[in-house]
This record gives structure tokens, C-alpha cells and sequence, in this order.
């Protein structure tokens, strides 16, 4: 199965954490809770839970709606199987997504399949016409379509909501609380519709590309399928809310940023632009970048055996009745006429010609490099070959570009390739106004997902007056910096660091140095020319990498911070991580019994009790405990006996650090003690069992987090010998290229010290933001960092008992020390979790001998940052 990438991990537990938290408090107060802004409510359904993971073209959203399909079944509806409606916006994307998801080979196939027991079909709408009972009750059925296909003015969807026969058996039980939740004919009478059908199983919705459906009427058709809940996936979900005017808001739980995507190695960045007054100018350089990166594809598959065949992405003009345009036809002839690319390289994919049917783009027999459209190729197309876009047409005025620009992006195979050629995308375009071009460019790359503040960075100018694209000095996002040289370098003379990071190439005498050099670097680097034309060419590219925008150094080097080590019996020096972990423990010398704490329930009256709900909370409780009821109804219960259940529930819980037969007794036991002391019968345990496998879980983490303090506290305050010191391999680095915010800092106060020019993650309001710019304004300060949250390799940690702590900001003083601050409310300062982090820190600081400082204000007492200073020189 394909591993998930970090950012889309932790996107998927953010979706996770908020389904659990929606069982107890509701999709309202869980949105506000976990992200801190307001939840929009839509009318067509007020109570579900209605969120959107926004995550940018190239970013493998698919693969990560697979997953979801499985955490709404678990977390929220605490079901073992489930049904998703997949709605996807063309029958180019529904074909393709059925495909995937039927082939058991899939990446696809395999997320979805791995978050259940039971068996999965998948189907599109002409087969859920005919599905049979026990398919919906014992497997989970994903039913892929478009959203047009389901309204009642389609054949297809007047179908979906008129009785079908081979559905009739789907009714043959439904009484009483069920047939109340049927649509009825204007005769009163009941469709055996598939649509009814659906409101009896609550379907969880997908919506994929969800930005195309955000119309009233694409929410009314929604609403008459009763979903569970809808999880939105798109680049760029709506942001207005004006539900009169008929627009709706997504509600975005997590995002992701470019440069996430770019440390990932998912996307091509960053896109280098060159403009030609004249548009045969244009593909004859466009043809020409192509041959180039061919080249370069020869030596990537030589050093790594992976093939790429770079494709051109030639978008023509649409045809014009009162004057003379660029069109498909005009620009194939002038390939093979004027060009002289042979007929078979070049497909043409229109409304009218659609040459790429059938054509596998990745085989290597296969001959195509060119390919001519004019707005065909949107969304649904997708071949990570294509690296370069050549628009006959003046970017600047061209509508679909955004559209085009979302297909050169994906990096192939998503890995990194080591010409570094392959690691852009390639933008050519017909205007003398390249401003005009790029700023076309931005917004197509903000269409698809980027930040406006990244945008501005990830389009790096080529002009005319550079002899090729792989010549310019320009330095993109994510530092690349490219120099023309007049003699052929001596690498080898370079520090091995460096050397990793430097290219040349042979083939147009350039130079490629990757990321931010110090002055110690600029002056290797010097060395290995023996010119002096040669020595200025390292120092210009000194200079271009010092002074690069967005997540590049602006002092031109990197910023160390030494890591919390250990010496082991042996002498050997390890990193600390979890080495705690491996001291062993038994969870069945563990306490086993659920307290009415630990499990509030009101079985016998086969309700649970509320307390200190506000009303509309509870009104979102009740929501989910219906929902979760009906679901139950409609579903088969099998006969339990309590060892039945006690397997059921140890399958239910992950535990890999706990053999299954200590878990399996343990829990075992729990439910004999639940049945002796509370006098709940079998029936009783399996109707909660969901309820049961919550409170046995966190038990059971319970235990494993004490014992886990224990052996912490043991081994790092008792036992271990603790280091920090400047070790280079045992300090994280602050440098460009590692950091990557989901998010930035838009406020008006401009920082004046922020290692990079782009502060991440920080609101421009609140108690952070003050701690902030009291950092930034001491005059101790050399510069600081606004620490990212879990993310291990974009930010410094410490390890604590449960998790990594990653403090709020990290310094460099002028005198050499590091500084650590995590601010903390006064309300939250005494906590367990604030004195935990608290003793790691202060451990960590007094560990590196007055190198390091730590210090965690209470509240509002920002001068604590400046008496640790003070008082530990």
C-alpha cells in the first residue's frame, strides 16, 4: 500500500480528531474547538458534520479521500461498514475513479480497502440500481458519480429516485422510526427508489474537486440522499458565505502549503517563465526547453533507471469568426511543416478530437512529446511527463490557463530527480508583457491551491536576453540558484555538504547550486575556479542565494539548534527519542475496571445522559446519537458472547506495543467486572460496543501513558547521561528548503529579525503574536524562528512521555546562545501538560552548560524572556 506523505498523515488526523470530537460535542463546537474559527452551517443540512481538507493540485487528494471513507465510518459513525457516495465533477474523473477503486492493485483500491474488516464493493450508479440488501449490510459500497448524473432533470438521475424492483427488498422491514425517514411520492406512497435507499444507510459524501458544486441546487440534490456527512477535498474551496445570495462557504479543517508539497518531492517547482513577443518564437523555444530536459532525462534514467519522456502542452487558440487566431489546426501544421516533428509525437486533445483515448502516455513505446489543445485538458487529465506549457495565446488574457498550468505540476513518481532540470515546470508564453504573463501565472497557481504569498515566488522570470531557460541567475521559492560559467569548475575541492548540492552542467556550461551557502561556502566555491571571472560567478551566486525571497536564509546560512542526546551503556550517543519505550510492561498487572467514569452510560434506559450542554449543542448531540441509532436499525447484529465481543473490541483498538493476548485478557476481564459489579447483560455490553471500545482504549492509553512517565523519567533523570552541545550531526538545522508552514502570517507588523523573510503559522493577533514581536525587538536577539507543529523535519523538538514537544519559538542570540521560548496562557501554565514540557526544557538547557536557554512565560510576564537572558550570561 502507497505510504501516506506527512502532510497528508496529519491532515488525515486533523479529519480523524474532529469525527471523534463531533460524537461529543457535535460538528459546530468540534470545528471551533479544533481550528478556532466559525463553522458554517449550510441549510440544506444544519446538523452534519459538512467539512473541506484543502489540498493543492498535485497534492494526491484521491488517495487521501480513500482514507477518509474508512475514519467517518469508524470515529463518527462507529460503524464496521459503511456507504460513500464519491461525487466527482466530469465523466472523465468518475471513469478514471472507477478504474482506480475497482482494481484491487490500486493505491487507491488498497487505502480504501485497509480501514475495513469487511469486504468492499465499488459500483457506479447503473449497478446501485440493482444492489441487494446484503451487500449494503455486510460490505462497504462506495457508488462513484458525478453530481450532474444525480439530478432529476437527467435521464440517469430521474432513475435514482423512481422505484426500481430489484430494490424492493430494501423495504420489505422498514416500519415505524425508518419509513419516517423516506421521501413519499405527491401520492403519499413510497418510492423503492435508490435514493431511498440511501437515506435509509446514511451515506458518508465525498466530494471530490467540491469547488464545482456550490450552488444551491447542487446542495438541494445533496440533501436528499440524508447523508452522515460531507468531506469536501479541492484546491480552492469557496470562501464566501452568503447563504441568501446562494452561496456557501466550505468549512476548511486543515490545508496544505507549496512547500509541503515541494519538501514531499509531490510537485515541479518552481515554474519558470519566458515570454516572446512573437508566438513561433515562443513554441521554437518551448521545443527547445524540451529537447533540453530529454537530455536530462537520458542522464536521470543512466544514474537512477527511471524513464521520463518530457511532454509539451501546447494550448492553441479557439477559432474566431471575425479574425485570425492561432487555432489547433494552424499549430499542428507549423509543428510539421516548419518544425519538422514527426506526425506520431504530436496528439491533439479537443472537445471534437480526442487523440489521448486509449494512449498510455507513461509507456515507453510510446511516441508522443507534443500535445495540442486548447482547454480540453482540465481537470481529470493527468500525466506527471508534461513539464512544459507553451500558450500561442497571450497568457495574460487566457481564462482556462489555471486549468492547464494544475497538469505540469506533478513531479513523476514523486520523488526528486538528481538533474535538477526536471525538478521545475517550464511556462512559455505569446506577449511583450511578461508582468502581465506572470501575474497570470499566480493566479492560475493560487486557482490551484498555493498561497497568494507563495505565488509571488513560484514564478521565476526567464527574458529573451538569456541564450537558454537553464541560464538565468533568477532564484525560485525554494532556492535553486542558476549561473552561466566561463570554465568548467573543480567540484571536488568542495566540502562534501556542498558538493551534494552543487551541479554542472556539461551541455550549456551552467552551474546549479541548490539552497542557501554561507561565506565559508561562497569562498569553497571560489576555489574551485581558477579564474577570476570564475570567482566573480561564485560570488554572484553567493549573493543570489543569500538574498532569495520566501524560505530562504537571509543571512545566507543556516541556523543550528542542538538536540537533547543520551549516552548509552556503551558510550555510544543517541539522539533521544523513545528509547523509554523499550523498557517492558504488562497490561494485565494493570487495573482493568470501567468506573462510571470511565464509562458513563444509562444502558437500561438505552439513552446517555448530557450534562452542561447549551442548546444548540445538544441539539448536535442528539443529531449524531439519531444518526448513529438509525444506522443500527438497518444493520445485521450478530449473537454475541462476552469472549466474542472481548476479540471484537481487542481488533477494534490499536495497541502494536501490546501482545493480542495480554490485550484480549485485559479486556476480557474489563467486561466480566462490568457484568459482575454493574449488572449489564451481554445484549447490553454489544449494543454499546462502540461506546465500550472509546472507554477500553483510553484505559488502556491511560496505563500505557503512566508506565511510559515511569520509564521516561526513569531513564532520562535517573539513569541516562544527558548531552546537548553544537555537534552538527546531533542539531536540527533551520535552512531553506525545510521550511514549510500549511500557512502564514498576514498582520501589519512587519518582523525585522524572522530567519526567513515568511513567518509561518502565526495569527496577526492574540498572546503569541505579542510574545513574538517581543522577541523580535530585544536587542540580544540575532534573529528567531516561529517553530512549526508537528513537523520533525521542518522544526526543533524535545521528546517528552507522550509525544514531541515542539516549543513555540527558537532564537539565535547575538552572543552565540540559543534561546527556546513556549508561551503559555496563564490559564493553561500549571497544567500537566505545560509543567511537562517545562521539565524536558529546563532539562534541555541546563544539559548544554549555558549554551542553551529555556524559558516558558506565564501569561502576560513577557519580561521572564528577558530576565533568563539577563540573568544567565
Amino acid at each position: 500500500m502507497l505510504e501516506l506523505k506527512n502532510y497528508q498523515q496529519r491532515s488525515l488526523d486533523d479529519l480523524q480528531l474532529f469525527f471523534h470530537r463531533c460524537g461529543e460535542h457535535g460538528a459546530k463546537r468540534a470545528f471551533i474547538e479544533q481550528t478556532e474559527r466559525p463553522y458554517k452551517t449550510v441549510k440544506h443540512f444544519p446538523d452534519l458534520p459538512y467539512v473541506c481538507l484543502r489540498i493543492p493540485t498535485g497534492g494526491g487528494k484521491t488517495l487521501m479521500a480513500a482514507h477518509a471513507v474508512g475514519i467517518a465510518a469508524r470515529e463518527y459513525l462507529q460503524a464496521e461498514t459503511t456507504v460513500c457516495l464519491w461525487l466527482v465533477p466530469t465523466n472523465t474523473i468518475r471513469e478514471q475513479t472507477l478504474a482506480a477503486l475497482k482494481s484491487r492493485a490500486h493505491p487507491y483500491r488498497q487505502a480504501l480497502a485497509s480501514r475495513f474488516a469487511s469486504p468492499v464493493s465499488i459500483l457506479d450508479l447503473s449497478e446501485a440500481l440493482s444492489v441487494q440488501p446484503g451487500t449494503l449490510k455486510g460490505e462497504t459500497v462506495v457508488i462513484v458519480s458525478t453530481l450532474a448524473a444525480l439530478r432529476v432533470e437527467e435521464t440517469e438521475g430521474r432513475k435514482i429516485y423512481e422505484t426500481a424492483g430489484a430494490l424492493m427488498a430494501h423495504f420489505s422491514e422498514v416500519s415505524g422510526q425508518l419509513s419516517d425517514v423516506l421521501e413519499k411520492n405527491t401520492d403519499g406512497t413510497t418510492p423503492y427508489s435508490l435514493a431511498n435507499v440511501l437515506r435509509l444507510h446514511r451515506p458518508v459524501i465525498v466530494m471530490d474537486e467540491a469547488h464545482n458544486a456550490r450552488t444551491s441546487l447542487s446542495f438541494n440534490t445533496l440533501a436528499r440522499f440524508n447523508p452522515s456527512c460531507v468531506i469536501e477535498f479541492t484546491a480552492t474551496p469557496e470562501t464566501t458565505h452568503d447563504p441568501e445570495k446562494g452561496k456557501f462557504a466550505s468549512n476548511v479543517l486543515c490545508h496544505v502549503s507549496a512547500a509541503e508539497l515541494k519538501i514531499e518531492e509531490m510537485v515541479k517547482l518552481p515554474i519558470r517563465l519566458e515570454t516572446r513577443p512573437d508566438w513561433r518564437e515562443v513554441v521554437s523555444e518551448a521545443l527547445a526547453t524540451r529537447e533540453q530536459l530529454e537530455a536530462a532525462a537520458t542522464k536521470e534514467e543512466l544514474a537512477t533507471g527511471e524513464y521520463i519522456r518530457p511532454i509539451v502542452l501546447l494550448q492553441a487558440q479557439p477559432k474566431h469568426k471575425t479574425k485570425e487566431t492561432i487555432t489547433v489546426e494552424r499549430l499542428k501544421q507549423h509543428l510539421l511543416d516548419d518544425c519538422k516533428i514527426p506526425e506520431e509525437r504530436i496528439a491533439v486533445a479537443t472537445g471534437g478530437t480526442r487523440e489521448l483515448e486509449d494512449v498510455n502516455l507513461f509507456d515507453r513505446t510510446c511516441p508522443v512529446r507534443f500535445i495540442i489543445t486548447v482547454s480540453a485538458l482540465k481537470e481529470g487529465w493527468d500525466c506527471s511527463f508534461a513539464y512544459v506549457l507553451c500558450s500561442v495565446a497571450d497568457i495574460g488574457a487566457a481564462k482556462s490557463v489555471e486549468q492547464l498550468l494544475g497538469r505540469i505540476l506533478r513531479l513523476p513518481h514523486a520523488r526528486r530527480k538528481t538533474q535538477v532540470e526536471l525538478n521545475s515546470a517550464y511556462a512559455f508564453s505569446a506577449s511583450a508583457r511578461f508582468m502581465d504573463a506572470a501575474a497570470s501565472l499566480k493566479d492560475a497557481l493560487v486557482e490551484n491551491g498555493f498561497e497568494r504569498v507563495e505565488s509571488d515566488q513560484l514564478v521565476v522570470q526567464n527574458t529573451a536576453s538569456q541564450p537558454t531557460l537553464f541560464s538565468g541567475g533568477n532564484a525560485g521559492l525554494f532556492g535553486e540558484v542558476v549561473q552561466t560559467v566561463p570554465e568548467v569548475p573543480n567540484l571536488d575541492k568542495l566540502p562534501d555538504d556542498l558538493r551534494q548540492r552543487v551541479v554542472y552542467h556539461r551541455t550549456n556550461g551552467t552551474l546549479t547550486v541548490i539552497g542557501a551557502i554561507s561565506s565559508d561556502e561562497a569562498k569553497a566555491l571560489e576555489g574551485a575556479f581558477t579564474t577570476t571571472a570564475g570567482k566573480e560567478v561564485a560570488q554572484k551566486i553567493f549573493v543570489a542565494a543569500g538574498g532569495k525571497a520566501t524560505f530562504t536564509s537571509v543571512v545566507g546560512r543556516s541556523f543550528s539548534v542542538p538536540l537533547l542526546t543520551i549516552l548509552q551503556p556503551g558510550g555510544q550517543r543517541e539522539l533521544f527519542e523513545d528509547q523509554y519505550l523499550e523498557q517492558p510492561w504488562k497490561l494485565t498487572d494493570c487495573d482493568h475496571e470501567l468506573t462510571t467514569t470511565d464509562l458513563p452510560m444509562e444502558i437500561l434506559a438505552g439513552q446517555v445522559g448530557h450534562l452542561d450542554l447549551t442548546k444548540e449543542g445538544r441539539v448536535d448531540i442528539q443529531f449524531t446519537r439519531h444518526l448513529r441509532q438509525q444506522l443500527r436499525l438497518v444493520g445485521i447484529e450478530p449473537g454475541w458472547d462476552l469472549p466474542g465481543l472481548a476479540n471484537w473490541l481487542d481488533r477494534q483498538i490499536p495497541h502494536p506495543d501490546i501482545s493480542p493476548s495480554e490485550s484480549r485478557l485485559f479486556i476480557l476481564r474489563a467486561l466480566e467486572r462490568l457484568h459482575e459489579i454493574r449488572n449489564l447483560t451481554t445484549e447490553q455490553l454489544a449494543q454499546q460496543k462502540y461506546r465500550l471500545r472509546e472507554a477500553l482504549s483510553a484505559k488502556i492509553d491511560g496505563h500505557r501513558r503512566s508506565q511510559r512517565a515511569k520509564a521516561f523519567q526513569k531513564l532520562l533523570f535517573e539513569s541516562a547521561d544527558v548531552i546537548v552541545n553544537d555537534t552538527p550531526l546531533f542539531c536540527f538545522h533551520f535552512q531553506e528548503g525545510n521550511y514549510a508552514p500549511n500557512w502564514y502570517y498576514e498582520g501589519s507588523y512587519t518582523f525585522q529579525k524572522h530567519f526567513f523573510p515568511v513567518v509561518g503559522e502565526l495569527k496577526p493577533d492574540g498572546e503569541e503574536f505579542d510574545c513574538a514581536a517581543f522577541i523580535d525587538q530585544l536587542p540580544e536577539v540575532e534573529w528567531w524562528v516561529r517553530n512549526l507543529e508537528r513537523k520533525p523535519h521542518s522544526a526543533f523538538w524535545l521528546q517528552t512521555p507522550t509525544d514531541r514537544f515542539y516549543p513555540d519559538f527558537v532564537a539565535m542570540l547575538k552572543d552565540g546562545r540559543r534561546l527556546v521560548v513556549e508561551y503559555k496562557g496563564d490559564d493553561r501554565w500549571s497544567n500537566d501538560d505545560s509543567k511537562e514540557k517545562r521539565q524536558i526544557g529546563e532539562l534541555w538547557a541546563s544539559a548544554s552548560r549555558g549554551n542553551c536557554l529555556f524559558v516558558m512565560p506565564n501569561g502576560r510576564d513577557l519580561a521572564a524572556i528577558q530576565r533568563v537572558i539577563s540573568n544567565s550570561c
